[in-house]
């Protein structure tokens, strides 16, 4: 009787496998039965433990990883920002122009805090640890996605993020937001909420100067900040928005606080809609004038205020110039928020001893009846010197925009007004370029020229840090401001300029090539040139008409006296590059 085997092959029960040749031994089977399988549960309840094990270690690692990375330049409280020469002196410093001081919340009016919570994030002081929506909106603004509607009331730019904005540096692109995202789940990590609150309000800014309610206070009401009255901290809360506040009136006679009073009324409804208010107080904080009890500001409330002050640390060097440029180089990079109250430690490239030196030289070539402007270039580019001498310097807060205004350039680039052009004023046509141009837009044409076809970033800021210049200090924050360079010109456009310069030469023997220029306009006399080390341009300021041929001498001797004493070793021009 045939039976079925366990291939499938119907098999003799007598007789030998089918197919197996006669008389070959027969394999012994091995019984299914005697294997004992895994039951099921035990399988799962190792993989399961693997899993947890695999979590644990990969959660022990992740969160290693993840202090040791490094989040933005951040502050917490303002602090002013201090610039220094290459060397590491400190020559100015740039804070708020109304005093600061820090707040606890329990030194704030209770009114206050309810609403820049009610106006910003009503649930902020409710929710703690991860808040998964505020990081959500922080992922979609990571890959450059659109806030979903209804992710909240007010969380994706509430209070956690604005402190964020606020404190840290705001470049835009998925790198930033990645590094934001960071910070905020370090700082989630690291303190409560109410800290977090404590710490926007004592930066925030608003208005007339005033970073943090205690300042805000002070400049609107004159009074403390723990004395606030309901629709006074109503107004302060609406300024995080508006900062200008009543300094800005509408254009109708009848209402001229209007804008101002809403972005107040608005506070006020938030607070009411989140159960701060009653109905009456809502209605008797709305009745009251936004303008009721705002002191008088100045004429410029609304100007240069946020800016804060510039004070010179530094006398007889011609430098407010200088710190004006980097000034607004550190505001175009950074905000003026954190520029005035980071507390940066910002090194320039300017050369402290070299910039009293042109000052030295200026006033003994001109005396007191010129004024000068000069710039001086190292062959990368930096700003080793920007000096400018005309009255008496102020001696302490000075305007230094103010100082930065184009000149007239005249014939100072003859011929080579179409090529150059467009590198002094790229913005304008070449036609009137000769009245829209400042000494350092001249000095990088002219390097370009000295380089040989090559334009290099114009850097007079270096780096920006979280503590003073030290060589010794490896592990400070720093951000490193990079130098670009680019072929611009081809070697025959540069030989066809070079051709079209005067040569100099300078006291020590070193030869330099350059141009002089009158502003038939102004009377004022340019020069513009390069060593081997060193481009430079001179413009001096004429209190008196005088001749176009003397005029242009003096510009030409003082570009020499001023470069002179840098040359080292002395070389050609024509090895620059």
């Amino acid at each position: 009787m045939d039976r079925p085997s366990l291939s499938g092959t119907p098999t003799s029960s007598g007789s030998p496998t089918s197919g197996a040749p006669p008389g070959a031994a027969r394999e012994p089977v091995r019984s299914v039965r005697g294997a004992r399988a895994t039951p099921a549960p035990q399988r799962w309840a190792r993989r399961l433990l693997w899993l947890i094990l695999a979590l644990a270690i990969g959660v022990g690692v992740g969160s290693r990883v993840f202090d040791s990375l490094r989040s933005p330049l951040a502050h917490t409280e303002v602090v002013p920002s201090v610039l220094y020469d290459r060397y590491g002196t400190p020559i100015a410093e740039i804070g708020p122009s109304v005093a600061h001081a820090s707040l606890g919340l329990e030194d704030m009016a209770p009114a206050l805090v309810d609403a820049i919570v009610a106006v910003l994030d009503p649930s902020f002081l409710e929710r703690d640890g991860v808040d998964a929506t505020s990081y959500a909106s922080s992922l979609r603004r990571v890959f450059d996605e659109p806030d979903a509607p209804g992710d909240g009331d007010g969380s994706d730019d509430g209070i956690m993020r604005r402190y964020l904005d606020t404190v840290h540096d705001d470049d835009p692109g998925a790198v930033a937001e990645a590094r934001m995202l960071l910070a905020e789940l370090r700082l989630g990590r690291q303190l409560s909420r109410p800290e977090i609150l404590e710490r926007f309000a004592n930066v925030v800014y608003l208005g007339r100067g005033a970073y943090g309610v205690h300042a805000a206070a002070a400049v609107w009401y004159g009074i403390p900040a723990s004395d606030l009255t309901v629709t006074q901290a109503a107004y302060i809360a609406s300024l995080i928005d508006a900062p200008w506040g009543v300094d800005a009136t509408w254009d109708r006679p009848d209402d001229p606080y209007r804008p101002a009073r809403l972005g107040r009324d608005r506070v006020l409804v938030a607070m009411y809609e989140h159960g701060v208010l009653t109905s009456d107080e809502l209605a008797a904080g709305r009745s009251v004038p936004v303008e009721s009890d705002v002191r008088a500001a100045g004429s410029d409330a609304l100007g240069a205020a946020a800016g804060g002050y510039v004070r010179m640390l530094v006398a007889d060097a011609g430098l407010v110039t200088a710190v004006g440029e980097a000034y607004l180089r550190l505001v175009e990079r950074y905000g003026t928020h954190r520029v005035v109250t980071a507390g940066l430690h910002v090194t320039t490239s300017l050369d402290l001893p070299a910039q009293r030196a042109a000052v030295a030289t200026v006033r003994d070539q001109l005396g007191p009846a010129a004024g000068a402007d000069v710039v001086v270039l190292d062959r990368s580019g930096d700003v080793r010197v920007l000096v400018s001498v005309a009255a008496a310097e102020p001696a302490n807060d000075v305007d230094v925009v103010s100082r930065l205004r184009p000149r007239p350039l005249g014939d100072l680039l003859g011929s080579a007004a179409s090529t150059l052009g467009p590198w002094i004023a790229p913005d304008i046509s070449t036609e009137v370029i000769a009245q829209a141009a400042d000494v350092a837009q001249v000095a990088a044409a002219f390097s370009i020229v000295a380089t040989g076809g090559e334009e290099r970033t114009s850097r007079i800021v270096l780096e920006a840090g979280d503590a003073a210049p030290s060589r010794l200090l490896r592990d400070r924050d720093i951000d490193r401001w990079l130098m670009n360079r680019r072929t611009v010109f081809e070697a025959a456009v540069v030989s066809q300029l070079r051709a079209d310069m005067d040569t100099l030469t300078l006291p020590s023997g070193v030869t330099a090539l350059g141009r002089a220029g009158i502003s038939p306009e102004t009377g004022d006399a340019w020069f513009a040139g390069w060593t081997s080390h060193y481009t430079a341009a001179v413009r001096i300021t004429l209190n008196s008409p005088r001749d176009p041929v003397d005029a242009a001498s003096r510009a030409s001797q003082l570009f020499a006296a001023v470069l002179d004493p840098l040359q080292y070793p002395p070389a050609t021009p024509g090895d620059s590059g």
